[in-house]
């Protein structure tokens, strides 16, 4: 390899020169107070001064050369400017001075890179915070135009009076459905920026899971009749309700999210069940499908936030996160499994309000 010519020598000559190093004069002092001592009397020491002062404006490799620099001046005064005759006895003070160096060193190195990580970790935490305030902001002047998109959408079938399966009906339909499906999704961000600020809000009452459920397929039938998937609930008969502590918009969130998902993940023509059952005092979700199932690597991380399984589908992965949030803030348990016959089922425990005594 060759040597850098005249111009590149320069050039790093004038960086150095630009650069904060380390302080050259007291550095300089420091020497010739050690030249204009005996050996036997260590200044090396104070090295350690500029080594501290210079720390942070030197990288591991500056800080590297000036420590051995400072070593190096600290041992040269045994023979500099002239040899002492009991240099042995001189030369384990001056290598206890050496160690100290070296441990200063390490210390501001090691400092320095707390110092860096503190900064990175506040400057996350600053764009965090922005880009929470920005969904909020967005999320919340999205909510209006779409509100308005759906009042005139309505008003316009109410008063057109569409024929039974024509353009106009299903131009509405359609139009409907798909501003229900981007207003459930800015309340979505809304509810998940809540969260984050203030944590997950619930104003519980006694909750009657099937009528929830019921409630649920409801709302997601537009979106399901578009994709030709039936939505089909179960639960046991006989007396008795399946009721339950909790907030009824949360859990009919939670219910209607579990249902988007599975009707996202069916082909046309498919089902969609929904299973409510009591187990042990508890109140246990089953919502399957007959799709492809989820990849078996993605299975431990469906419920983390903007996690998608399959890019190619449609969603924010958001969905099932706020449900993991939803079920756990109830004091439940949720879980994703993929079926032997095909398809996946999402699971959910919530405990069921105790009996009078």
């Amino acid at each position: 390899m060759s040597s850098p010519g005249p111009a590149g020598e320069t050039g790093r000559l004038r960086r150095l020169a630009r650069s904060p190093g380390p302080p050259w004069a007291l550095t300089g002092l420091i020497l010739l107070l050690e030249l204009a001592t005996p050996p036997h009397i260590v200044f090396g020491y104070l090295y350690v001064i500029p080594l501290v002062i210079g720390a942070p404006h030197r990288g591991r490799r500056d800080a590297l050369g000036y420590l051995a620099l400072c070593c190096g001046l600290t041992l040269v005064n045994l023979v500099v400017p002239e040899p002492d005759p009991d240099w042995r006895a001189v030369l384990v003070d001056r290598l206890l001075v050496c160690l100290a160096l070296t441990v200063t060193t390490f210390l501001c190195l090691h400092n320095r890179h707390l110092l860096r990580q503190q900064v990175d970790l506040e400057v996350r935490l600053a764009q965090a915070d922005l880009r929470r305030d920005m969904i909020a902001t967005l999320a919340h002047d999205l909510k209006t135009p779409v509100l308005g998109t759906i009042a005139t959408a309505r008003m316009m079938e109410l008063e057109a009076s569409p024929s039974p399966g024509g353009l106009l009906e299903r131009g509405l339909v359609a139009i409907l459905a798909s501003q229900e499906r981007s207003l459930r999704l800015i309340e979505d961000l809304l509810r998940l920026f809540r969260a984050d600020q203030e944590g997950l809000r619930l104003q519980p009452e006694s909750c009657d899971l099937g009528s929830l459920a019921a409630e649920a397929i409801e709302a997601v039938g537009p979106i399901a009749r578009e994709r030709e998937v039936t939505l089909i609930q179960r639960q046991p008969t006989g007396p008795g309700r399946l009721n339950l502590p909790g907030d009824p918009g949360g859990l009919r969130r939670l219910l209607e999210n579990l249902l988007l998902n599975a009707i996202n993940h069916s082909l046309r023509g498919e089902r969609v069940w929904v299973d409510l059952q009591r187990q042990q005092g508890q109140a246990v979700v089953t919502v399957s499908d007959r799709g492809q199932g989820f990849p078996e690597a993605s299975l431990p991380h469906l419920f983390e936030r903007f996690y998608q399984s399959d890019p190619e589908q449609r969603g924010s992965g958001l969905g099932l996160y706020l449900s993991r949030q939803i079920t756990e803030a109830h004091g439940g348990r949720i879980r994703a499994s993929n079926l032997p016959a095909g398809g996946a089922s999402i699971e959910v425990r919530l405990p069921l309000e105790e009996p009078p005594a």
